[in-house]
C-alpha cells in the first residue's frame, strides 16, 4: 500500500468506527422500542431484558456495519471535495478508479469479517438471546407472552399462544404437518407446558383423520426457544438451506428462508456497491462544486436502509423473488455509482 493507500484507509476507518457506534445504538434502541420497552411495562425483570439486549449486539454490528461503512465514505469523500483534495488528486494524475482501489480494499476486508460472524458468531449470540428469554417464559409467562406469540418445543412443533392472563394461556395450538392439538387452557409445570380440556386433529393429506377429546396433554418445553423478530438471522447458511430442503419436500413455502439465506451474503456485500456509489457521487458533485453536505450523507444512508427493509418484507412474502429482494439495494447503488463515475469530473 501507498501513501495514498494508507491515506484513505485511515480516514475512513477512523469515520466507520464512529459511525457505526451511532448506528448500533440506533438498531438497539429500536429493539428496545419494540420489543423490550413492552416487556419492561409487563413486568419482565430488567435484568434479562438487558442480557437478552446484550446478546443482540453481535447481530446490530454485523448489520450495522455496512451502513457506518457508506455513511463514512460519504462524509470523507465530501469533505475531500469540499476542501479541493479530490481536485489535487486529479490534477496529479490519480485516476477516479485509483481513489476508488483503497477504499474496496477496506470494503472486502470488512465483508469477510461480516460474512463470517453472520454465520457464526451472531446465530449463537441470537440463541443465547432465545434462551435467556425462555427461562423468563417459564418464569413469568404473562411478561413475555402476548396473545399471537409463536414458539418452538422440544419436537420442533410450533405452538402458538392465543390467550395470555396472570394463570397461564389459553387458547393453544400445537401444530405440526400431520396433527394438530388445540386447548382452551394451558399452564407451565417443571418446564413443561400443560395443556387442558382440548381436540387432537390427525390429518391424511388436506382431510381431517381422526377427531379425539383429551383431558390433559403435557407439551415439553426443555429445548423451548422463543422466536424473536427478524429469528430466521439466528440460523446458519447451513441450517437455511436444510430448511428450505425440507420446506420444498413438504410443498410448504420457503419464501422467507431464501430471503434470509441471500441476504447472509447480500447485507456484508453491500460494501462493494456503497464504494462504487461513493466515488461516483464524490467526483460528479465536484465538477460542479457542490457540496453533499451532512444532511446529504444522512439522507442516502437512510434510504439504502428504507428499500433494504422494503425489499426484505416484500421478499419473506413472496412478492418479489428473494434474490431480487436481497440484492436489489446493492445493485441499485451499484449501477448509480457507475453512472455517476461516467458522468464525473474526469
Amino acid at each position: 500500500m501507498n501513501t495514498l493507500d494508507r491515506y484513505l484507509s485511515k480516514e475512513v476507518g477512523s469515520y466507520v468506527l464512529g459511525a457505526l457506534a451511532v448506528v448500533v445504538l440506533a438498531l438497539l434502541g429500536g429493539a428496545l422500542y419494540e420489543v423490550l420497552a413492552p416487556l419492561l411495562a409487563r413486568g419482565a425483570d430488567p435484568w434479562v431484558v438487558s442480557q437478552y439486549l446484550a446478546f443482540r449486539v453481535p447481530e446490530a454490528l454485523v448489520r450495522g456495519m455496512p451502513l457506518a461503512f457508506l455513511f463514512a465514505l460519504l462524509l470523507v469523500l465530501s469533505r475531500m471535495g469540499e476542501e479541493s483534495e479530490l481536485k489535487a488528486m486529479l490534477a496529479g494524475g490519480v485516476s477516479k478508479l485509483r481513489v476508488l482501489f483503497p477504499l474496496l480494499l477496506l470494503g472486502s476486508f470488512l465483508f469477510v469479517v461480516c460474512l463470517v460472524a453472520a454465520d457464526s458468531l451472531v446465530p449463537r449470540s441470537l440463541q443465547q438471546g432465545q434462551n435467556v428469554l425462555r427461562q423468563a417464559v417459564l418464569q413469568k409467562p404473562r411478561a413475555l407472552l402476548q396473545p399471537g406469540t409463536r414458539l418452538v418445543d422440544a419436537y420442533g412443533r410450533i405452538v402458538y399462544v392465543g390467550e395470555v392472563s396472570e394463570s397461564g394461556i389459553g387458547q393453544v395450538r400445537v401444530i405440526t404437518a400431520e396433527e394438530i392439538l388445540l386447548a382452551e387452557k394451558g399452564r407451565f409445570e417443571q418446564g413443561a407446558l400443560v395443556l387442558s380440556e382440548g381436540l387432537r386433529v390427525t390429518y391424511g393429506g388436506a382431510r381431517p383423520r381422526t377427531v379425539a377429546r383429551f383431558e390433559r396433554a403435557t407439551v415439553p418445553l426443555v429445548e423451548l426457544s422463543l422466536e424473536p423478530p427478524g429469528g430466521l438471522f439466528s440460523l446458519t447458511v447451513a441450517e437455511l438451506r436444510q430448511r428450505i430442503t425440507q420446506y420444498k419436500a413438504q410443498g410448504l413455502p420457503y419464501h422467507a428462508e431464501l430471503t434470509a439465506l441471500h441476504r447472509k451474503w447480500a447485507e456484508p456485500a453491500a460494501v462493494y456497491s456503497f464504494a462504487i456509489f461513493a466515488v461516483g457521487l464524490a467526483f460528479f458533485l465536484l465538477g460542479g462544486s457542490r457540496s453533499l453536505g451532512m444532511l446529504g450523507v444522512v439522507v442516502l444512508t437512510f434510504i439504502y436502509y428504507a428499500t433494504w427493509s422494503v425489499g426484505r418484507i416484500m421478499g419473506e412474502q413472496g412478492v418479489l423473488h428473494p434474490i431480487l429482494a436481497a440484492w436489489g439495494p446493492n445493485l441499485l447503488y451499484a449501477l448509480a455509482g457507475l453512472a455517476l463515475l461516467r458522468l464525473g469530473k474526469r
